[in-house]
């Protein structure tokens, strides 16, 4: 009874040291990633390995003053170990890289470290499409109607003018697929810089066009339209943009309230704003 109650205690603190930590890493798609070994900053390591699998697979290994990093063909060429800090780089990530890591450590004393971490590989946002959809010339200046569209899923959209311009509508599609923007260049306004910006969490990318109605060398030309969840849909954003800018033209012309013009695209959208 007394050898069982030596071995119990025993058995727990080597449960506790073999899983120290668990940690979450993420990286995207084809950079370079840096798994963190955790090892004590004072420890002189004698002994990195790192593995995976639930059968601990090697990948990358140090032992007596020796470096393995070809342990495995899928990472051959894609990694670097430090050996003072253990910690592990693993370069072009793939999305079969995304899975848990351990690290052993042993150091000169024969004190042991295991750690985990937890690799996720993303994709980087994709540059949203800017397309001209309309642009017309009136007294005064134009109006100029864009979309903008992402391949990305959950994204929200947003536009920047410059320099501003007096009269700017937005609009986003409810499925977060495209965005639309109608604004009111005046005529002195000789170069506008359009820059349409996706997000998604805490990464954004955009893209940027400029010129004007009478520059249509800087302005996109239409593109078919990629297709969203709705076919119905693209057709009423589109046609309710046109239809505003129809709206919009006759009321500066006319000399009404701007405003009414945007409770009119407000209207006609097939979503509510």
């Amino acid at each position: 009874m007394r050898l069982q109650i030596l071995v119990i205690p025993f058995l727990q603190v080597a449960l506790v040291a073999l899983v120290d930590s668990l940690r979450e890493v993420s990286g995207y798609l084809g950079d370079t990633v840096t798994l963190l070994s955790g090892a004590d900053p004072s420890w002189n390591l004698s002994t990195v390995d790192w593995s995976i699998f639930s059968n601990n697979t090697w990948i990358a290994t140090y032992r007596n003053g020796k470096e393995n990093l070809e342990r495995l063909d899928r990472y051959k060429g894609r990694l670097s170990l430090n050996i003072s800090s253990g910690d592990l780089k693993i370069y072009n990530l793939t999305t079969e890289d995304a899975m848990e890591y351990t690290v052993d450590l042993i150091n000169t004393e024969v004190q042991d470290s295991v750690n985990k971490i937890k690799l996720t590989v993303r994709k980087r946002l994709q540059e949203p499409t800017i397309q001209t959809v309309t642009c017309r010339s009136i007294e005064g200046g134009s109006w100029i109607g864009l979309y903008c569209s992402s391949k990305d899923k959950d994204v929200t959209f947003s536009w920047e003018v410059k320099p501003p311009s007096m009269t700017v509508f937005t609009m986003s599609h409810p499925n977060g697929s495209s965005a639309g923007l109608l604004a009111f260049v005046n005529t002195t306004q000789n170069l506008v810089e359009f820059t349409c910006t996706s997000s998604r969490h805490t990464e954004s990318t955009s893209s940027v066009v400029t010129g004007n109605c009478d520059d249509e060398k800087l302005l996109p030309q239409p593109q078919p339209l990629p297709q969203p969840r709705s076919r119905d849909g693209v057709v009423f954003f589109i046609g309710c943009i046109l239809g505003v800018l129809l709206t919009a033209t006759i009321t500066y012309l006319f000399g009404e309230k701007i405003k009414d013009a945007w409770q009119c695209f407000k209207e006609n959208l097939p979503f509510k704003k």
